[in-house]
């Protein structure tokens, strides 16, 4: 039996545990030190007390204070009398990680690995001309096929154009940056948000100038015009926001779907895809429409590199992880801080038509979902027949006007509601489809579409069994589905956690008064919470 313990330093750092070849645990340190997007690694070390590993991976991002985070990495570990056989320190290996995360967790046993986000690993790169570079890599390109794997290309954002082998350098911006530069200009909460904004634009890509040129060798590059064009553009005209938005959004399916057809090539070709920009649903869902066969990482961003790097070792001798099952990997309920006594007696039938009757219900049971989707363990729940439910959502947890929402829909009946494309079934959250029928408009977005999740009686029992309640009473085997958080704060991890979600004054006009605990079958109020001494 192998035990491995990996984690990672920089934003949105991580740590993950492999045991027998199973993932067994995982988790990001924004959950437990409450800061999003933290750097903050050692929260991380505070359940390993006295434990003992055969591996501990440490994978830094490339920094001058290497030495001195290895030091501080092992007086911690020493600290808290965390042992072990080998300890290996990782660099530049940080889209391998993101390939590792993705293609091992597909059950796939071949396939192209594509990987785009902001920045990956830094090189330090000696040219023929004798000249020394540092370049980031910005998309890579691998191939798994059962104990093998290689390098196909690799694309760094360098200061001039140039190829040597197989590593491309060009003088541009990432796919990832160019989006977050968007957000910046105009002082959205996060990347995610752009995406929302773009459905509201004039989708005619000759508004504007081109944003991103796909031509120097064979690949894209950023216009370096872009900031002062598109920050005119937007403060000459605010309307126009929402035309630079989508106008982004088209050109950046536009590069990332060109990759894609090459990788293809008209064959019945596996991907998986990971990276920062693969958060982007929207983009996820026309990548299905020319390749079917398509895995997302549902861990695509940077808190995803520790398991890749877990993965990586628990396999580099032989290919035979067990595929993931689910992403409940977090960390377990601490029932025990609640007062049973305080808490109603209730049942699925009583929760399911509360929310029929238009109240906001949060959810909390089991383990903590991982990943950036709320998968019915920390949730917030609505009736998604509520036509206003998005505003009602956005504005209790204080975010842009324009966020669309999500929904769970029962298995069985996914294909009833939704245009499903080639997938069967989407566990994770990792697309949107069309919607077939207009009864559901608290989820459906401007453009007809849904970030949505399948769900299964296995998957998740207690979620299954209250959305089939709610289906009873409603004849709707769905329900609304966001983040049992507020903007800008982690997804919550304990019952500690919860306190917060009552904070804002306003919350008691929206009808969101009550947590649902379907395993003590019970609901506390926000009058308990208000309340609970932590």
């Amino acid at each position: 039996m192998s035990r491995i313990l990996a984690l990672h330093d920089s934003h949105n750092a991580s740590i993950c545990e492999i045991n027998n070849n199973e993932i067994i645990y995982y988790q990001e340190a924004e959950r437990i030190n409450k800061e999003k997007k933290t750097k903050n690694w050692t929260v991380l070390f505070e359940k390993y007390k006295d434990k003992h590993f055969d591996k501990i991976i440490f994978v830094f991002s490339f920094t001058p204070k290497r030495d001195n985070l290895i030091t501080v990495l092992k007086n911690i570990l020493n600290v808290k009398n965390i042992t072990y056989k080998n300890l290996i320190i990782e660099t530049q290996k940080h889209h391998f990680h993101h390939a590792c995360s993705a293609f091992f967790n597909s059950g796939l046993k071949k396939s192209y690995v594509l990987i785009a986000d902001g920045n990956g690993s830094n090189y330090k790169t000696k040219f023929p001309n004798g000249k020394e570079e540092i370049t980031t890599e910005i998309v890579s390109l691998y191939y798994f096929n059962n104990n093998k794997f290689k390098k196909i290309f690799k694309l760094h954002q360098s200061l001039e154009d140039r190829q040597m082998g197989k590593d491309i350098y060009i003088n541009t911006l990432s796919l990832g940056k160019f989006y977050e530069s968007l957000v910046h200009i105009f002082k959205l909460k996060e990347p995610g948000s752009l995406m929302g904004f773009s459905s509201y634009g004039d989708d005619n890509l000759d508004n504007f100038k081109s944003l991103l040129f796909t031509k120097k060798l064979n690949h894209f590059q950023f216009n370096q015009l872009f900031f002062h064009d598109v920050a005119y553009q937007s403060f000459k005209d605010p309307n126009k926001i929402f035309d630079i938005s989508v106008r982004a959004q088209r050109e950046l399916e536009i590069i990332v779907l060109n990759y894609v057809k090459n990788i293809i090539k008209n064959k019945k070709r596996n991907l998986c895809v990971s990276g920062g920009v693969f958060m982007n649903t929207v983009l996820n869902s026309k990548i299905l429409d020319i390749c079917p066969n398509l895995y997302v990482d549902p861990f695509a961003d940077d808190s995803g590199i520790s398991m890749g790097a877990a993965i990586w070792h628990a396999n580099k001798n032989k290919f035979n992880l067990k595929k993931i099952k689910n992403l409940y990997l977090g960390d377990f309920p601490n029932y025990e801080i609640l007062n049973k006594k305080d808490g109603y007696n209730t049942t699925p039938q009583e929760i399911a038509k509360l929310i029929s009757e238009k109240n906001i219900v949060g959810i909390y049971q089991g383990r903590s979902e991982m990943g950036k989707r709320a998968l019915g363990n920390r949730s917030f729940l609505f009736d998604p027949r509520d036509h206003s439910a998005k505003e009602k959502i956005n504005l209790l947890k204080g975010r842009e006007w324009f966020r669309p929402t999500a929904g769970t829909v029962l298995h069985d009946k996914t294909n009833e509601w939704f245009d499903m494309k080639s997938k069967k079934e989407t566990p994770y959250m990792s697309y949107v489809f069309k919607v077939k029928k207009n009864n559901i408009p608290g989820i459906t977005h401007v453009d007809n579409t849904c970030r949505m999740q399948t769900v299964t009686r296995n998957q998740n029992f207690h979620f299954y069994n209250l959305i089939n309640e709610f289906y009873k009473i409603t004849g709707v085997p769905i329900l609304g589905n966001t983040s049992l958080n507020l903007a800008g704060q982690p997804l919550v991890n304990n019952i500690e956690d919860l306190k917060s979600l009552f904070e804002k004054k306003y919350v008691v006009y929206l009808k969101f008064e009550i947590i649902y605990f379907p395993e003590l079958n019970k609901f506390y109020t926000k009058n308990y919470f208000n309340s609970l001494i932590i």
